[in-house]
C-alpha cells in the first residue's frame, strides 16, 4: 500500500499540497487504455496508405478523484502517435479535465473541459476498448475526413454542464446540456470565446428495455469568419441534430444505427443542407469472437448531385486476453467526383489494431 501511494505522489502533488485538501488514495480510480494500429492501401484509387504504416495511435491515463460523496474531478490525458515534443512529433493533450457536483442522480453540474456528448461514439472516441471497430464511424463523427467542410459539431467544448441519470426496473435514461464557448480559428476555444454567442448542444438518452436504448442529439454555435486582415466579416451558424438506436439480443445479435442531419448558414449567406448516416450489424461467438458489418453514408451538400461518400466495412472483433482485443477489417470507400476529400476515389483498405484497456 506504501509504494502505491509514493508512486502516485508525483501525479497528485498539488492535491497533497500542506493548505489543500489531499484526497486519499483509495478515493482515487487510475486507469487507462492503449491502442496500436496498422493500416494498408490494398486496392483501388489513390487513397488510404500505400506504404503500410504502423501508428502508436494513442495512449491514455484516466483520472477520476472523489473528494467527497458529492464533487469529483476527472482528467484524460492523451499522448498521440508517438509524441515527441522535442521534435515536434505526435500530439499530447488534455481530453477532458472537469470538476462535477452532484446534488443528486437526477442532478449533477460539471464545470471545465469536456467531450460534446453527441450521439454515440464522440464521448467514447479515444476509449478504443469500448469500439468495437478499429475507428469510430467517419460519416456521423468525423464528417470533414469524408466530404464536409464543417463538422456535424465539435470533439470537445469548454463550458458548463447540467445532466443526470435515472434508473428503474422498467427504464433507465440519461440527460445532458452543456452551454461552451464552441469552436474558434483566431483563438484557443478552450481558453477564450470571440463572440458572444455561446454553443449549446445536448443529447437525451433513454434505455428502454435490457435490450434497446435509443436517444436524441443536437447542437447548435456560430464561428466568426475573419478576412485577410484579421478582422470580422460574418458568421458561419452551424445547427445539426442526431438520432440513435441501439439493440442487443441475449443470443449477441446486435444492431447499431445513427443519423445525423443538420443546416449550415455561411457567412456568405449561403445555405447547407446535409445529413450522415452509419449502421452496423455484428454478432457475438463464444467465446467472445464478434464479426461485424458496417456502413457510412455522407452526403455533405443536398444541393450538389455527386459529392457523395460511402465506407463498407467488414471485420472481426478478437478477444486476445483480459481487457485486450484484436480488431481486423476490410474498409472500402466510395465516393463522387465531387466530393472534397476523395474526388471520386475509390479504394479498398486494411486496417487493424490492438488495443488494451488498464
Amino acid at each position: 500500500m506504501k509504494s502505491a501511494k509514493y508512486l502516485a505522489m508525483p501525479l497528485f502533488g498539488l492535491l497533497a499540497a500542506p493548505t489543500l485538501f489531499a484526497a486519499p488514495i483509495e478515493n482515487i480510480d487510475f486507469n487507462g487504455y492503449l491502442s496500436f494500429e496498422y493500416e494498408q492501401h490494398i486496392n483501388g484509387d489513390a487513397g488510404g496508405d500505400k506504404h503500410g504504416s504502423f501508428d502508436l495511435d494513442l495512449f491514455d491515463l484516466v483520472l477520476n478523484i472523489d473528494l467527497s460523496n458529492s464533487l469529483r474531478v476527472a482528467t484524460d490525458i492523451t499522448w498521440e502517435h508517438g509524441t515527441a515534443t522535442e521534435n515536434e512529433l505526435g500530439n499530447a493533450a488534455i481530453e477532458y479535465a472537469f470538476a462535477e457536483y452532484r446534488i443528486n442522480n437526477l442532478l449533477q453540474l460539471r464545470a471545465g473541459k469536456m467531450f460534446t456528448n453527441f450521439g454515440i461514439y464522440n464521448e467514447i472516441h479515444t476509449a478504443k476498448p469500448a469500439i468495437l471497430t478499429v475507428k469510430e464511424p467517419l460519416s456521423t463523427n468525423k464528417n470533414n475526413k469524408l466530404g464536409s467542410e464543417f463538422r456535424f459539431y465539435p470533439r470537445w467544448n469548454t463550458g458548463i454542464a447540467l445532466l443526470g441519470i435515472k434508473e428503474t426496473p422498467e427504464y433507465g435514461l440519461d440527460y445532458i446540456i452543456q452551454l461552451s464557448n464552441g469552436e474558434d480559428t483566431e483563438s484557443n476555444p478552450y481558453e477564450e470565446d470571440t463572440n458572444n454567442t455561446k454553443a449549446i448542444n445536448g443529447r437525451l438518452r433513454v434505455h428502454l428495455s435490457d435490450t434497446i436504448r435509443a436517444g436524441l442529439s443536437f447542437y447548435h454555435d456560430k464561428l466568426n469568419h475573419y478576412d485577410l486582415s484579421g478582422n470580422v466579416d460574418g458568421s458561419t451558424r452551424i445547427t445539426s441534430f442526431g438520432s440513435q438506436l441501439q439493440y442487443e439480443t441475449a443470443d449477441g445479435l446486435g444492431i447499431e444505427a445513427e443519423v445525423v442531419s443538420g443546416k449550415v448558414k455561411t457567412y456568405q449567406g449561403v445555405n447547407i443542407d446535409r445529413y450522415a448516416l452509419t449502421t452496423m450489424f455484428y454478432f457475438q461467438l463464444s467465446p467472445g469472437i464478434t464479426p461485424y458489418y458496417r456502413y457510412e453514408f455522407l452526403d455533405p451538400n443536398r444541393d450538389i448531385s455527386d459529392d457523395n461518400g460511402s465506407i463498407h466495412i467488414l471485420g472481426v472483433n478478437l478477444p486476445v486476453d483480459n481487457n485486450m482485443h484484436l480488431k481486423i477489417e476490410i474498409d472500402k470507400f466510395n465516393t463522387d467526383t465531387a466530393n472534397s476529400e476523395y474526388n471520386g476515389a475509390d479504394f479498398v483498405e486494411l486496417k487493424s489494431s490492438i488495443s488494451i484497456g488498464f
